[in-house]
């Protein structure tokens, strides 16, 4: 599974015009990784800082993913600033050229990440479904 969604990471960022070391890429999963993590262990173990305990793995099946605590938890009082904006739609299908006639249209966005806002680039839209303002 990590595999073949590493493998799918790598094509999406090709696409986006990433530029990486594609033929050698940092994998945790790798023996070398996994051998000193072991060591890292076996030290903190020698040295105390390893106990036994429960804790729950919150687990998202969306994503089919572990989700970190930070992910799940806030301070009390918490409130998640969210933001809407407007992407201008700068190379429209022939469809979409057809409803909008002369005027400028721009695609939606809601997000809780705003500070992410800069670095966007595009706005991905899925064929099978149907979007309504």
């Amino acid at each position: 599974f990590a595999v073949e969604t590493v493998g799918k990471q790598r094509e999406s960022f090709k696409r986006y015009g990433i530029w990486a070391d594609w033929e050698n890429p940092y994998l945790t999963l790798k023996p070398d990784y996994e051998a000193e993590q072991m060591q890292v262990f076996a030290d903190m173990l020698k040295n105390g800082h390893i106990y036994r305990g429960r804790k729950p793995v919150h687990w998202s099946p969306s994503s089919r993913t572990a989700l970190a605590e930070a992910e799940l938890e806030y301070p009390e009082g918490h409130t998640s600033r969210s933001i809407y904006v407007g992407f201008p739609v700068v190379k429209p299908s022939e469809a979409l050229t057809a409803l909008q006639g002369e005027r400028d249209l721009s695609v939606a966005v809601w997000t809780t990440t705003p500070w992410t806002i800069p670095a966007n680039l595009a706005v991905a839209v899925n064929g099978e479904l149907k979007y309504s303002v």
